[in-house]
């Protein structure tokens, strides 16, 4: 008798699912270990038991391993403070900060690690920011159609570039003193351009009255 088909393709998805875990939790441990130039993709899939092909089958390249994951968690940021239902900017974006601690602290070797090595390894640096710039643009569209705003005034680009700063400066600090708590550093850095926000959210809603009337 034949296997069951669903159950077939349950257990390659399953054993797809173990192998990027093994690639990854290797990459993070051979980087830790040697520095991320001196790692190759073939000592990763030794570390991890499978062959080259199969990494290559997960990642595209060897720095995908180290940002795995990272574009969706922004993505995800985004969405809460779409989905925020507080009253001012500020308070969305408190929310989205609080987002991107949990996030992190979810897998803290693997950002951890990221964030050390990406100031010192110019494709990590390249890519860490492209990721990055892909954000703010995603989070410019957010805070304009919640302001009432247009996406390409400098109001809600410079919103969301100062909570990316931010976010970055605190899990940088973070990163070289994992002990602390990030939570309340990722809202120390943004309480610190609360003055800001509150002043592009006031200019905002000035316009839209403005043109209203």
């Amino acid at each position: 008798m034949s296997d069951d088909p669903t159950a077939s393709v349950d257990r390659r998805r399953e054993r797809g699912r173990r192998n990027r875990e093994a690639l990854i939790t290797a990459a993070v441990a051979l980087f830790a270990e040697q520095g991320y130039e001196t790692t190759t993709v073939e000592q990763i899939a030794t570390r991890a038991g499978v062959s080259p092909r199969t990494f290559h089958h997960n990642f595209p390249a060897k720095e995908d391993v180290l940002f795995d994951g990272y574009a969706e968690r922004l993505h995800d940021v985004a969405q809460r403070f779409r989905a925020s239902h507080a009253t001012s900017l500020w308070g969305a974006l408190a929310e989205t900060a609080d987002a991107v601690a949990a996030a992190v602290t979810e897998q803290p070797e693997l950002f951890g690690l990221r964030a050390r090595l990406y100031r010192d390894v110019p494709v990590l640096r390249a890519t860490m920011l492209r990721i990055n710039e892909e954000w703010i643009d995603t989070m410019s569209q957010e805070v304009a159609a919640r302001l009432g705003a247009d996406a390409a005034e400098l109001g809600p680009r410079l919103a969301a570039t100062l909570v990316n700063g931010a976010n970055r400066a605190a899990i940088d600090t973070w990163a070289h003193a994992p002990s602390s708590d990030l939570a309340a550093t990722v809202r120390d850095a943004l309480d610190v351009l609360r003055p800001a926000i509150l002043r592009i959210e006031k200019s905002a809603r000035t316009v839209g009255a403005d043109r209203a009337s």
